[in-house]
């Protein structure tokens, strides 16, 4: 194709050269021979014996010749001009009147000189139009080609609610005491955050709660409650900021059916909101249901729904806290799974992907309209939808397929004098837009090695101190937290350190054991996959090693918020090769993030000083023996169930 359009604008040219030396080629024969006529005028002149009539016969013919000329020109103008754009009928009948004009006046006998004044006009018309020609073409994207002109920059437009949202305190220590929340929240809920050491609410908590209490008395005077989006750091205390008002408005409800259903991404982050939620309905009636594949599919119909001796199905949870596949599996295959009455819908980590929303009923799925027949056929409001997340998307497009209704967005960031990240007017407001925000305490680190030594930068990183901090390292595959696991625990099992790995080729109850481990301090530093990179509250974390680079900067947003958490101080250090710290850097300054420094690193010593090679060896050694014990599994599986073979 590219060809195709080179070809043809070569050829455009070729043509137009030609026909540009054709036009000048007729001009100057024209002169040349008005000037031949001249010299026989003269010389007619002398002779008085000539015939009139042969004068004027030869006058005529020379006449003719001048017109047939500039009928040739005038014809290569007239096509010059339709190309340059379609209003080509003024410029014909234009130039069909001067045509006319220079005949008269040759039939006439005026001047040579007026004619060639006329022909030098038509002249710079033709040049003129093709200026105009050459424009239009240089408006063409010619593939292949570099543009040599600045293509105007696209500013994009938002939504009002996304443009102008409610700024939320980035400082977590600037949050209310709880004691003024007295009047909003209930005594049970307020003795219980004492209990839990919390004595003033973060910033996102105390604007959250006011919003959606406000929400309520909007439902219970027949407003539809506006859906809301949250948008703030790791650690911010987001999910407390829903967990409290659901409590609140659900408490003295009478009879249970499912009026809140909770959605996240990964087991792990549902069995923690799970469990804050059984800490605030514990002296409330409320009933809790986790749906993650923890348990059987059969156990888990049987703590939701009951069937009563009419033969009716019955709600036995007020709230349900599941993951998006989990969810799926229970809409289509429990019986009595009735989302009728939600009230409720929250979407922890809303980036992700949100396909399993088609399974909802179609007034909690798709924005209701404010019409009159809406507001008739609807008998109850719809579920008030409640996003959260750190990286919370900013395109309107992918915001739309959540059917919000009439949003509204509290967004929590670090204001600087620049962010060109998205192409807003500063003037009024809107430089936070699309950036991406870590907690004030986080301290952020990298360094560079070898790849080969990557091992053994992460045993400097443990060990620079003296004392090995509680740490998490990312991988980016199981294989490689598993292989990683291994080879750091041969290397820091003189220091007596468990480590411990994590990934999603270990059975549920094997990383809920792993993760209470970690917690307890059992284990001291914990390898594993993206899978705990989301929304896990894990006590105490110093430091989080991005052993591997996520492929994006969402990924190293949420990896870093395991640490730094709540007020709490943390560090997060990222471990390049020299090919990935190019990456790096525009990874960071694409989201208008500072890029630390990057310290490179010569780890040949300290391999030497630790034997390194040894223990690389010795992996090998033992992956090869797991291998092999994986084969003999699979044989004798197949040997005690004969349809296994072949398989």
């Amino acid at each position: 194709m590219s060809l195709f359009v080179i070809n043809r604008y070569e050829g455009d040219e070729v043509t137009a050269d030609s026909e540009k030396n054709n036009v000048s080629s007729h001009l100057t024969d024209l002169l040349k021979r008005i000037e031949d006529r001249k010299l026989e005028r003269a010389k007619a002149a002398d002779k008085n014996d000539e015939e009139p009539i042969n004068k004027k016969a030869k006058k005529d013919n020379q006449d003719n010749l001048i017109v047939d000329s500039f009928e040739c020109l005038n014809k290569n103008i007239i096509e010059e001009a339709r190309t340059v754009n379609g209003d080509t009928s003024e410029r014909r009948s234009t130039k069909k009147r001067k045509k006319k004009h220079v005949q008269i006046d040759a039939e006439n006998g005026e001047d040579d000189e007026v004619i060639v004044n006329e022909l030098e006009n038509l002249e710079i018309e033709k040049q003129q139009d093709e200026n105009k020609i050459t424009d239009a073409c240089n408006n063409f994207m010619i593939l292949g080609s570099k543009s040599k002109k600045k293509v105007k920059e696209v500013k994009r437009s938002l939504p009002d609610w996304l443009a102008h949202p409610e700024i939320i305190s980035a400082e977590l220590d600037s949050g209310p005491n709880i004691e003024e929340f007295n009047k909003k929240l209930s005594f049970n809920l307020i003795e219980i955050l004492k209990n839990n050491g919390i004595t003033h609410l973060f910033p996102v908590q105390a604007k959250t709660i006011s919003w959606l209490l406000k929400c309520n008395d909007d439902r219970i005077s027949g407003l539809w409650p506006r859906d809301t989006c949250i948008s703030a750091p790791t650690g911010s205390g987001k999910t407390l900021a829903y967990v409290l008002p659901i409590v609140q408005q659900l408490q003295s409800r009478l009879v249970p059916k499912l009026r809140c259903l909770i959605v996240l991404p990964v087991q792990e982050l549902a069995m923690q909101v799970y469990k804050v939620m059984m800490v605030y309905t514990a002296q409330t009636s409320l009933k809790v249901a986790l749906l993650s594949g923890a348990s059987s599919f059969e156990q888990e119909q049987n703590s939701i729904i009951k069937k009563n001796a009419k033969g009716n199905y019955l709600s036995l949870v007020d709230i349900v806290i599941a993951t998006p596949g989990r969810f799926v599996d229970h809409v289509l295959k429990t019986p009595g799974f009735n989302l009728d009455a939600l009230r409720f819908l929250v979407i922890d980590e809303a980036d992700r992907v949100i396909d399993w929303l088609q399974y909802l009923p179609a007034p909690h799925r798709r924005a209701p309209l404010l019409t009159l027949e809406e507001l008739h056929s609807c008998k109850t409001p719809p579920a008030q939808k409640l996003l959260l997340s750190a990286t919370l998307s900013q395109d309107p497009e992918k915001l739309s397929r959540l059917g919000l209704f009439h949003p509204i967005l509290f967004t929590s960031v670090m204001i600087s004098d620049k962010d060109e990240d998205v192409d807003l007017d500063k003037e009024v407001g809107n430089s936070f837009i699309g950036r991406y925000t870590s907690p004030e305490e986080l301290k952020e680190l990298a360094v560079e090695c070898t790849a080969q030594y990557k091992p053994v930068a992460l045993y400097q990183i443990l060990t620079k101190s003296g004392t090995v901090p509680k740490s998490l390292v990312f991988t980016n595959s199981g294989e490689a937290a598993h292989r990683l696991a291994l080879l750091m625990q041969s290397l820091l099992s003189e220091k007596n350190i468990v480590v411990g790995e994590i990934s999603a080729h270990l059975t549920s109850k094997q990383r809920e054991d792993v993760l209470r481990k970690f917690a307890s301090g059992e284990i001291y530093v914990l390898v594993s996959s993206d899978a705990l990179a989301r929304g896990l509250d894990i006590i105490d974390i110093e430091v989080v090693v991005s052993y591997d680079l996520p492929k994006h900067i969402k990924g190293y947003i949420h990896r870093a918020g395991r640490t730094g958490r709540a007020g709490k101080t943390g560090t997060a250090i990222s471990v390049l090769t020299s090919n990935q710290v190019g990456i790096f850097r525009h990874m960071l300054s694409n989201a208008q993030r500072k890029v630390p420094e990057i310290e490179k690193l010569d780890l040949e010593c300290i391999a030497d000083s630790i034997n390194y090679q040894t223990y690389v060896e010795e992996l090998k050694s033992l992956l090869e023996q797991e291998k092999t014990k994986t084969l003999q599994t699979a044989k004798a599986a197949k040997r005690r169930n004969p349809k296994l073979i072949g398989k």
